[in-house]
């Protein structure tokens, strides 16, 4: 009786570490791959200045070129409606949080090693300062459905900059980055908050 009572303590035991398991592995999986936290140079209130990025994954290949081809094809016919729903077709990446309720879906997330530091890139949608207009100095007035958002980052600090101050062009590799970036007016500093256990 003794060795029953103890076969099924040890049986029991067995399957909460199995259930911890898959629940760890499970909550890991979803843990953001990148966290980027920052100040916003543009809110009317000091309180509201907190910017974060959580990106899950990049976006494969495929996912790039879907965008990218959207966006030569609205760039030649001027239709948004199509070019939207390619990009909400995508897998949603991440999110940017600012002080409002609710992120903003990153939908393309790309990024390269330069001499000068990491460079990223991702479109969002709806775009940046729709979700409380009021936090804001200057609003969004000119393209409320998306956003583009570069952030270059050397040692581990940097800059972000969006589409709202600049052009979304097409670089010599065919991928969506800013135009003239260095010339365009800051939306936030930023750092790599990324926890070490997911680098």
């Amino acid at each position: 009786m003794k060795w029953f009572t103890h076969s099924l303590s040890t049986l029991k035991g067995l399957a909460i570490f199995v259930l911890l398991s898959i629940f760890t592995a499970a909550t890991v999986q979803a843990a953001a791959s990148l966290t980027l936290t920052g100040k916003s140079t543009d809110v009317k209130y000091e309180s509201d200045k907190d910017i974060r990025i959580s990106l899950i994954d990049w976006s494969v290949p495929v996912q790039q070129a879907a965008v990218e081809n959207a966006w030569r094809q609205y760039q030649d016919d001027g239709d948004l409606e199509t070019f939207l729903a390619s990009v909400e077709d995508q897998d949603t990446r991440g999110y940017v949080f600012s002080a409002a309720a609710t992120g903003y879906r990153i939908k393309y997330a790309w990024q390269e090693e330069t001499d000068n530091g990491r460079h990223m890139r991702f479109l969002v949608t709806p775009g940046l300062k729709t979700r409380n207009t009021y936090l804001w100095n200057t609003p969004n007035n000119t393209s409320p459905a998306f956003t583009f958002v570069e952030v270059r980052l050397n040692n581990e600090t940097g800059e972000a900059k969006t589409s709202l101050d600049g052009a979304i062009v097409l670089n010599e590799q065919g991928k969506l980055t800013l135009d003239r970036f260095e010339a365009m007016k800051l939306f936030a500093t930023m750092e790599d908050s990324t926890p070490y256990y997911l680098e």
